[in-house]
């Protein structure tokens, strides 16, 4: 893997990373308790509905919402956490997560790959079955950076957006229009390799204000990419590689000197 940027002060607050994987016969409330069990030492924060299977399209095809159908009740995710809440796992029917939370230092793709590895270990052992291995192997992974992008350094407010991202400019629009009070912007690049598509990264900016007049823009990556027959470690390397890449190429040269970039 090409050498990537990297920052010393980056604005990162959170990384999650996850595997979506061929779907196990069910997974209801009694295999939600068997896997917190094998969880020694974490808590179980909730039981809820199992989130849809990831679906990325190539572009200019349109595909219908993919129905999987299981033995008994409908299939449930189970959240748990540790260390207060600094990590975070899930486990559902065709999938497993790792996060990890910035509490003191900074969250980081290198910490949570292998905290992954050791959810899915832990799941497997639960449900008695491999995961991420025949007959449940990978279909496709996710990577997920969360980003807190704070007034004060670098730009003043909301209406200094185009300081932060290129894909702003100074001005929103002509008189009296130049200023907005609220904007919400998200886009995708497809992931093509020899005219093969490989996945999709988004990034979505969400300029937010609380009642105390702090405002902060809330930057997430997503980076998408499906299995096939690669190695599953170097296939969420690259998902890896195309956040820091994405992250570096939509900010700007003034906030990556202030986060201290160095290289």
């Amino acid at each position: 893997m090409t050498d990537l940027p990297d920052y010393e002060r980056p604005p990162v607050v959170e990384v999650a990373v996850a595997v979506q994987f061929v779907p196990l016969p069910q997974f209801g409330m009694r295999e939600a308790v068997a896997v917190s069990r094998a969880f020694e030492g974490w808590d179980v924060v909730d039981v809820l509905p199992a989130l849809e299977p990831m679906v990325e399209p190539p572009p200019g095809h349109v595909v219908a919402p993919e129905l999987r159908f299981g033995l008994g009740n409908p299939p449930v995710r189970v959240i748990l956490s540790s260390e207060g809440s600094h990590w975070v796992a899930q486990v559902q029917q065709d999938r497993v997560a790792a996060h990890e939370r910035k509490i003191a230092e900074r969250p980081s793709f290198g910490n949570v790959s292998p905290q992954l590895a050791s959810v899915a270990a832990r799941a497997a052992r639960a449900l008695d079955t491999p995961l991420l291995d025949e007959p449940h192997r990978p279909e496709m992974v996710e990577v997920v950076y969360e980003n807190e992008i704070l007034a004060g350094e670098g730009w003043r407010d909301l209406s200094e957006m185009d300081q932060v991202l290129r894909v702003f400019s100074d001005a929103a629009g002509a008189e009296p229009y130049e200023a907005f009070e609220q904007a919400q912007i998200g886009f995708a690049y497809s992931l093509i390799e020899d005219d093969r598509f490989l996945g999709r990264l988004r990034v979505i900016a969400d300029p937010q204000a609380d009642p105390s007049g702090s405002q902060s823009i809330h930057l997430r990556l997503i980076s998408r990419r499906i299995v096939d027959n690669h190695d599953l470690d170097s296939v969420l390397e690259q998902c890896h590689a195309d956040i820091v890449l994405g992250f570096t190429a939509v900010t700007t040269e003034r906030m990556h000197e202030i986060w201290g970039r160095k290289k």
